[in-house]
């Protein structure tokens, strides 16, 4: 009997101990949140990045007014300004428009649309443009009234039922 517990004792004593599976578990989800909260420091203690070229564009005047101003002198402001939608509220307003050919953009009242001249107000049909001093009344285009007046009822249909 004494060599039965012998053999016992000696195998247990040799194996390698083994810890449960749980605990590598454990071990291996801590590790994640581990690098989780290192890669999301790591992110947010970077400094946020400068805006697009194409952002710091769209908020600029258009280069152009000031290049067309400049070559023909310090007479009249030149602007070809059109008008390509409103949107108008009880308190304030959006003028969408294309100067000088360039792609339409929205307004507001104040806003400059290029050196000297000034969106100074937003009406039902048209806008009024500050050039230079002088006021200046642009319309917008007038949308065709579709041939249809919108929804219309449409006429019930009897017959016979199974």
């Amino acid at each position: 009997m004494q060599a039965a517990s012998n053999r016992i004792t000696k195998a247990t004593m040799t194996d390698p101990v083994k810890p449960p599976a749980r605990y590598i578990v454990h071990a291996a989800g801590l590790l994640l949140v581990v690098a989780g909260i290192a890669t999301w420091s790591h992110l947010l203690s970077q400094p946020s990045p400068t805006p697009h070229a194409t952002q710091a564009e769209a908020a600029a005047p258009d280069p152009t007014a000031d290049a067309q101003a400049a070559w023909f002198g310090p007479g009249e402001v030149r602007a070809n300004i059109a008008v390509k939608g409103l949107i108008k509220g009880a308190d304030h307003g959006v003028a969408v428009l294309a100067v000088n050919g360039a792609a339409p953009r929205p307004y507001r009242v104040g806003e400059a649309l290029t050196r000297s001249v000034t969106l100074l107000a937003i009406e039902s049909g048209a806008v009024v443009i500050d050039k230079a001093g002088v006021s200046e009344r642009i319309a917008a285009p007038v949308l065709p009234q579709p041939a249809s007046p919108g929804i219309v009822r449409a006429a019930s249909i009897t017959g016979t039922t199974r």
